[in-house]
């Protein structure tokens, strides 16, 4: 079958979306309590039952945590909107609590030492306020018999009671209770089934330490089938499909190359971060594609059997490692999540396709209008979800990544990446923008700090690329050309940017490659050939974002 990969689909329509809502600020009131500070989530163990034909779902939340302050209280997230307390208890005893503007609050017998060990328990009911549109989350009931959760980047507390902050990872078991027609799937390892009258509990385990944003329901009547992969490091994984029975047959073409994403993804960044537990896909509805720790959502109409969202499996498949294996600290860091898997789709393309295929999907990044990425990449507010999700996360991260190669060679990027993904420090926890950075300097022996200062943390409104105005005039001097280029940054008085450009120069028989670097808001450069010039390109290959505009010398 001929291979199909999106193209204007996959980022002129998602994109223009994004603009028209940019404008919505979805806020998460208080986000952080610092009271959260005083304490650190070890173990999860979380029992739901849903009930499909009511729309409701109640259970609850044991939460194993260590003292790391001295705390009097224990503050939890959880949604006043969704969410109905009924008791909880700490360390087996019942405690009295509030639960207000989407915290509760349980008061302590007596002050924690730092270190200890505790539990707390939740029990609790809830109802759904969540339509399956991509910026909101929490549990989707579409249909009588299917039902999904989705939690980025704050929702988890939508549906339990949590610490929903992505710095705070830990291990987690799942047991999910559903009606005995339907499945119901989670992170990690099934590690059994049990039946009781006409109703099934599915019991889920993960063992790698995991963010709450991460952690996913997806139940339904699914179709389920599977396929073994052999690692890099000679490991068996066990990839499942649950994709609902009408999508079956499509879904075997969608994802027929799924090892082979997993093969490239491994072989360019390292083992797949998760190899004891499992990979896998869930089919949902709603607009919820979802890189939930080992087992991501992928929604319905993306199942069209001829292989055309390959890129958004391998975006998902990415983010196994950026993301879930290390996580933002918090959501300012977003596109490490985000533009890094958004790259690895260019990433993979180049590996099916070639190399002019990945500079087609650069070129359709940087084809945006200018001011399309304005802003920061790293977020100015983590509350405010389109703040975090922004199209400069996604897409001008990634053009970022693409620059960043080209400054380095691939060498050393690639170590750079790998460094990244192998620091012990940050492997299975949290990383910081400045983590990242730190390893790409180590590796090229110097400061980057001028690359990432312009194109991650500098900020305007209206400005998201350069905008340079060239002009060339050509003078002979007795047996050579003189040939004399001049470039003005027009966008200067907003953000001046220190740019490597390669200058094309073609003669009648010859072309000449110079290597400049553009640091001034007007510049002139010099250059002596022995043939007479007929034309010159700035940076033929794109390798810089940019807005050219030449302007004829007199």
């Amino acid at each position: 079958m001929a291979e199909t990969f999106e193209f204007s689909m996959r980022y002129f329509i998602p994109l223009f979306f994004f603009i028209l809502t940019y404008s919505l600020s979805v806020h998460c009131n208080n986000l952080n309590d610092p009271r959260m500070n005083e304490y650190d989530v070890l173990h999860y163990d979380l029992n739901l039952a849903f009930d499909l034909q009511k729309k409701t779902f109640g259970g609850n939340v044991k939460i194993e945590f260590r003292a790391t302050g001295f705390p009097n209280e224990i503050v939890l997230s959880a949604s006043n909107l969704t969410l109905v307390i009924d008791s909880v208890f700490i360390d087996g005893k019942k405690t009295s609590f509030t639960h207000s503007e989407d915290y509760i609050v349980s008061k302590l017998p007596s002050p924690l030492d730092k270190g200890i060990h505790s539990l707390i328990s939740v029990y609790y009911r809830g109802t759904s306020n969540f339509t399956g549109a991509f910026e909101d989350g929490g549990v989707y009931f579409s249909s009588s018999n299917r039902v999904a959760t989705s939690s980025e980047p704050y929702f988890a507390r939508k549906w339990f009671p949590c610490k929903d902050i992505p710095s705070d990872k830990a291990t987690a078991a799942i047991a999910i209770t559903v009606a005995e027609s339907l499945k119901a799937v989670s992170n990690g390892i099934l590690k059994k089934v049990e039946q009781q009258d006409h109703h099934k509990t599915y019991y889920w385990e993960t063992s790698y330490p995991i963010a709450t944003y991460l952690i996913s329901v997806a139940i339904a009547p699914y179709s389920e089938f599977s396929e073994e992969y052999t690692s890099i490091t000679e490991k068996k994984l066990k990839i499942f499909y649950y994709v609902f029975p009408e999508d079956s047959s499509k879904a075997r073409t969608d994802f027929m190359n799924t090892t082979k994403i997993l093969e490239f993804f491994e072989q360019t960044f390292g083992e797949y971060p998760f190899i004891n537990e499992k990979f896998g896909f869930a089919e949902v509805d709603g607009e919820m594609t979802m890189e939930n720790q080992t087992i991501p959502s992928i929604q319905q109409n993306m199942f069209t059997g001829d292989r055309r969202h390959e890129l958004t499996l391998a975006h998902e498949t990415a983010h196994q490692w950026f993301g879930n294996m290390i996580t933002p600290v918090d959501w300012h860091h977003t596109w490490l999540n985000e533009g890094f898997a958004t790259y690895a789709e260019a990433l993979y393309l180049e590996h099916r396709k070639g190399a002019e295929a990945y500079q087609q999907y650069i070129d359709n990044m940087m084809s945006m209008k200018n001011g399309a990425y304005a802003g920061s990449i790293i977020g100015k507010n983590d509350t405010v979800f389109w703040d975090s999700f922004a199209p400069r996360v996604y897409y001008k991260g990634a053009i970022v990544l693409h620059m960043l190669r080209n400054i380095m060679g691939d060498s050393m990027f690639f170590t750079s990446i790998r460094n990244y993904l192998n620091n012990p420090r940050l492997r299975y926890c949290n990383a910081q923008t400045e983590d990242f950075i730190q390893d790409c300097e180590r590796v090229c022996g110097e400061s980057l700090s001028w690359f990432f200062n312009q194109w991650i943390y500098a900020s305007a409104d209206s400005v998201d690329r350069p905008a340079l105005e060239y002009g060339w005039n050509i003078t002979k001097n007795e047996s050579r050309y003189d040939l004399t280029l001049k470039i003005n940054q027009t966008s200067a008085e907003k953000i001046l940017y220190k740019l490597p450009l390669t200058v094309t120069v073609k003669t009648s028989i010859s072309v000449y490659d110079f290597t400049i670097v553009d640091s001034l808001t007007a510049q002139t450069f010099k250059f002596a050939l022995n043939e007479k010039p007929e034309t010159i390109e700035i940076d033929k290959e794109n390798k810089v974002f940019k807005i050219l505009m030449m302007k004829r010398e007199n």
